[in-house]
Order: structure tokens, then sequence, then C-alpha cells
């Protein structure tokens, strides 16, 4: 079996430091995943993993939020001989599928690289019910151990042994701190940014 930590840290994928989320909260680390995408044999084994804890509910149409699991559910549908759709942010901030997507009663997996606050996988859980579809379960590649917005079942090849803490910037004791602030999904972002590290 895989050591999944120990990959993400090879590969530059686990970081250490002060990120901006896409949510506008603040934590200390910060998954990577793309790096992931980088190296498709390392892709494959994540896909080939995340299958086996989904299989279990027969379901083959993955739908993954735009960016981060967009390719995750590609991968996901060549492994498990599916299809895959994307989920696309709207100007109101919503996600959308493309209409006629899914048939009424589809049964779908949610598929997200890295889950923090289960924000984003909730709005496309709305895009999804939205066509009639059914979300049986969502998967994702790494889990940070934090609450999530959701009821159905929920499965991740690595989940974190304790909870990443995340703040709201008021509260941020990175800020108080004076460690300068990233935002690690920008374009220019680098992994040897000021305030961020390799784990």
């Amino acid at each position: 079996m895989e050591d999944w930590p120990t990959q993400l840290k090879t590969i530059g994928a686990d970081l250490a430091g002060h990120f901006l989320l896409t949510t506008g909260k603040h934590s200390s680390r910060f998954f990577m995943l793309a790096r992931i995408a980088e190296h498709p044999k390392i892709l494959q084994q994540w896909c080939q993993q995340l299958w086996q804890q989904l299989q279990a509910y027969h379901v083959t149409t993955f739908v993954g939020a735009a960016m981060g699991g967009i390719l995750p559910a590609y991968g996901m549908a060549a492994v498990a001989n599916g299809r895959a759709l994307t989920a696309e942010k709207t100007p109101d901030g919503a996600m959308e599928i493309y209409h006629g997507a899914l048939r009424v009663g589809e049964p779908v997996i949610v598929i997200e690289d890295a889950v923090a606050t289960g924000f984003s996988i909730h709005k496309v859980m709305h895009a999804v019910e939205a066509q009639g579809a059914q979300v049986r379960a969502i998967g994702a590649f790494v889990d940070r151990g934090t609450a999530k917005p959701w009821t159905v079942p929920f499965v991740a090849v690595y989940r974190v042994p304790e909870p990443i803490p995340i703040w709201e910037p008021a509260q941020c004791p990175l800020c108080a701190a004076g460690l300068p602030l990233v935002t690690p999904k920008s374009p220019g972002f680098r992994p040897n940014d000021t305030g961020s590290k390799m784990v």
C-alpha cells in the first residue's frame, strides 16, 4: 500500500505557511494537489485507490468542481470506465453543470482533490440536484479533517491525523504574528514564496 502522506511531501504537494483559502479563511497548511496531476502514473494510483473505496456504490458518473476536481474526476472516470463532468463557477458564485448533462434520478459521485470546509462540494451538490440527479457519495484525495456540511457518505484516500486549523481573518494567529499571507492558487504562486514551505 502506498505511503500517501510521504508521497505528497516528495512531490511538493504538502505545504506549511500562511495561506488564503478560496473561502476567504486562513490556514497554516495547504495541499497543492495539482502536483499529483503533473505525474499521470501517480494520478492513476490515487484514482485507483479512491475507486476501491467508492466501487461499492456502483456509480460511474463523476462530477468534479472547477478547478481542483476536474482532473481527479476524469481520472476516476478512466479507472471506473465511466464518464466525467465539470461543475463550473457562475458569476454569482454558485456552481452549474451544462444543461442536460445529467438525467433525472441519475446517481452521481462528486469528486474533489482536497476538502477543507466542504463549501465548494456543497455548491456542486446543488448543481447536481438542480438537474434532478442524486449525489450518492463524495470522494476526495485528501480530507483536511474539518466538519463537512453534508450527510451523504464521504471517503478520502488520505485523512490527516488531526484537523488542520482554519481561521477567519480577524482571528488568525498567523496574521497577528505578522507572517505574510500567500494565495496558493494564484497563477504566480511558487512553493518557496515567503510564508510557505514544504512540510
